[in-house]
């Protein structure tokens, strides 16, 4: 009877021990397919977020440069539209030979602008160059043409900043990083090609006048082309950045008339391709060791943040230094400038603007990778001659930026230039084997005597700096030197 009542139990209990362990069975596999959803959930998240940030970032750094590039064709433009002999020679008796040898040789020869055109004040086109050739046909432009739409935007943003004096008509002087106010850009084809245009106002620089009316308009060219391509990527260092007619690239281009004239793409970096590579062989492992299912999430979600976080690291690192030199880039600058300047009452500081002199001969003669060589060899200078005494940027394609927090006196500050003049200008043996060498100009601002915002100390030092450079280049000005009249207008 005991006997079969044991058998009994057995058989009984035996159905109980199946459910259990199918219970268990099926507790595993839940809780491995939680976990496993549960990761790739979490690694499609951290993927795409780091995809997308990176790509936002990247689309973020393409349109600093570009917009450092048309201030650029601005800056070159307004050196010769602002000017009282351009005004006499091209607004009020027009002079075909100042405007061949004198206005369109400037923007050729100093510049390298190939395309430009001058529009008068009724809307017609007078004169247009390639390179240094003039042609002097007068061609009415259609209104709907890019050039005509461009030209009145130029004319609206004169007219808006145009000032009565006596005798007639000036311009409201413009700080340097409120050129954009004065100036306009767009994109238009040119000769057939899609181009990236300037226009501004030739306007007075000192005693000429303009009489009532629309002014003449000046206008330069520069075609979306290979060096273009390179000058922007020396700032990005993008895999594979390139401009084509494709409207769907990842920065779509129209022209001033709203024509879709084509997009710059590139190939972006795809930090999420690194999670799964942490992610799929922790999927992997819990099939397969069910017992250190916790654990091993645990060990690999820490690993995948880690990951993220250092994508994420990475990306920051990219957006606030300058791929090619290694330098801060303007981002960064701005902001330990923006800093520095609330603190300057109580800790005063210096900006020092410069800009290399002779350094478009070595692109045109040497190419564009010794031209990288000479901007990495100055920065490797320059960090090293300023040390843990403030900041070196680079802001553009041969500008540089220096913070110096360490001190502000003249004595050490005139020190520090006269060792940067010297250092910069020591010859540099190319790769090629080729000996080139390069000057730097420098203007320095020292604050609070010459403002307390950023902005202002930052115009200051550009301002003085284009001074230094208009004084014969390979030299340093402080901007207190400038006579007066100047430093006001810089403030």
């Amino acid at each position: 009877m005991k006997k079969n009542l044991l058998s009994a139990e057995r058989l009984h209990r035996l159905p109980s021990q199946g459910r259990l362990v199918r219970l268990v069975a099926v507790f595993s596999t839940v809780l491995i397919v939680i976990s496993v959803l549960s990761l790739l959930l979490v690694g499609q998240i951290a993927s795409n977020e780091a995809d997308d940030l990176a790509a936002q970032t990247e689309k973020r750094l393409f349109h600093n440069a570009l917009r450092d590039r048309q201030r650029l064709m601005a800056r070159d433009l307004l050196v010769v539209a602002r000017w009282d002999d351009a005004v006499q020679g091209v607004a009020i008796e027009p002079d075909n030979d100042f405007i061949s040898d004198d206005f369109v040789g400037s923007l050729w020869w100093d510049s390298g602008y190939s395309r430009s055109f001058i529009i008068d004040a009724e809307g017609q086109q007078i004169a247009s160059s390639r390179e240094d050739r003039v042609d002097f046909t007068k061609r009415k432009l259609d209104p709907a043409d890019d050039l005509a739409i461009i030209t009145r935007r130029a004319v609206e943003a004169y007219m808006r900043y145009r000032i009565a004096v006596e005798g007639g008509f000036s311009q409201r002087v413009m700080k340097t990083s409120e050129i954009g106010n004065i100036s306009v850009y767009s994109f238009s084809v040119i000769d057939g090609e899609p181009a990236i245009v300037s226009a501004t106002a030739i306007v007075p620089h000192d005693e000429a006048l303009l009489p009532d009316g629309p002014p003449p308009i000046a206008v330069v060219a520069k075609q979306i082309d290979e060096e273009l391509i390179r000058d922007l990527n020396s700032q990005l260092a993008f895999d594979n950045l390139a401009f084509s007619e494709d409207a769907t690239g990842v920065v779509p281009v129209q022209s001033a008339s709203g024509k879709v004239l084509g997009s710059f793409s590139w190939t972006g970096t795809t930090p999420g391709t690194r999670i799964w590579d942490v992610v799929v062989p922790v999927v992997l492992f819990l099939t397969t060791f069910l017992a250190l299912a916790g654990f091993l999430i645990m060990r690999h979600v820490a690993k995948l943040s880690a990951a993220l976080s250092e994508s994420q690291q990475q990306v920051r690192d990219a957006a606030l230094h300058d791929p090619l030199s290694g330098l801060a880039n303007r981002l960064k600058f701005d902001h330990a400038l923006a800093v520095a300047a609330e603190k300057a009452s109580k800790e005063p500081f210096a900006v020092i603007a410069g800009d290399l002199d002779r350094f478009k001969a070595v692109n045109d003669v040497h190419g564009h990778a010794a031209g990288d060589q000479v901007i990495r060899t100055v920065a490797a200078r320059l960090r090293e001659l300023v040390g843990e005494n403030g900041l070196v940027g680079r802001v553009g394609g041969d500008e540089f930026v220096i913070l110096v927090t360490g001190f502000s006196d003249r004595h050490r500050l005139m020190l520090l230039a006269t060792q940067i003049l010297t250092s910069v200008s020591m010859p540099m043996v190319l790769e090629e084997g080729a000996l080139v060498d390069v000057g730097i100009s420098l203007g320095i601002a020292v604050a609070p005597a010459c403002g307390n915002t950023a902005e202002v100390i930052m115009a200051a030092a550009d301002h003085t700096l284009l001074a230094s450079k208009e004084q014969g280049r390979g030299r340093a000005l402080f901007h207190e030197d400038m006579p007066q009249e100047l430093r006001t207008v810089a403030a």
